[in-house]
């Protein structure tokens, strides 16, 4: 089902791209309902397993080269957030007094779902996303037109430092690094952690970090990203929340924290 979505979500967005238009109120829905491949990598298999093959010959067809491989590559990371989390970081940021006019910023936006769930009470200032899949990013688009969307990676996007009032989402997990030499070496090597290091650099003072990810920020041996957070920001406060949170919308039990 999942990736029948996918699917008539890509087909929809090539048809606006060919049509050079904005999706319709009635065609938003379907673009929403794309959830990335990150349940699902057996449509990028190498020798699809015998149930999946249909569904992976389509995606394969709808695709450009570079889009596929993209898209196989993000399937490690593609675990979009279920709307309840989404709703309570903004109501955390709602009592911490965000009101209307915020800059905001998603590092890791997939197709916006924190955009999308954004209360009416904080919606007037200018939204920026980046998104590193391009198909993801492009359908982020048309269903914001009006915020600046970068397809391409955190590290390589052009963002001003010291400058959003807000910066939330879900930041990819994984023990691999970033190459970004503007950070010191021992910040990027884990690429959640790497996401709070850049992101912190993007906050302007008095601004707030709303940002889920892996346990293993506040758990693992090393304290070097928890020092560095700690010299620059002060921790207003840290839910752990079940492994289920992700299992409805994105198929993966993952312990995850959100941070203030």
């Amino acid at each position: 089902e999942k990736a029948r979505d996918n699917i008539a979500a890509i087909r929809l967005l090539k048809t606006l791209e060919a049509e050079n238009r904005e999706a319709i109120d009635d065609e938003k829905p379907v673009l929403a309902r794309y959830a990335g491949w990150g349940a699902i990598p057996n449509v990028f298999g190498y020798i699809p397993p015998g149930e999946w093959r249909n569904t992976a010959a389509a995606v394969k067809e709808l695709l450009t080269g570079p889009e596929f491989e993209s898209a196989r590559a993000s399937t490690p990371n593609a675990h979009f957030t279920s709307p309840q989390v989404i709703e309570a970081i903004w109501n955390g940021l709602h009592h911490m007094g965000f009101g209307k006019g915020a800059q905001i910023l998603e590092p890791a936006m997939g197709v916006g779902h924190f955009f999308g769930l954004m209360p009416e009470s904080m919606q007037g200032g200018h939204r920026t996303g980046v998104e590193l899949d391009s198909i993801t990013a492009r359908i982020a688009q048309k269903l914001y037109p009006d915020a600046t969307i970068f397809a391409k990676g955190f590290e390589e996007t052009p963002l001003p430092d010291n400058y959003f009032d807000a910066i939330v989402g879900n930041v990819p997990f994984g023990d691999y690094g970033v190459h970004d030499p503007s950070m010191k070496p021992q910040l990027t090597r884990a690429i959640h952690d790497y996401f709070f290091a850049k992101s912190l650099q993007k906050l302007r003072p008095g601004g707030v970090l709303a940002l889920i990810t892996s346990r293993y920020t506040m758990d693992k041996e090393s304290d070097t990203i928890r020092r560095h957070l700690a010299e620059h920001a002060d921790l207003l406060g840290a839910i752990r929340l079940p492994n289920t949170a992700f299992k409805g919308n994105a198929g993966t039990e993952v312990t995850t924290d959100i941070l203030f």
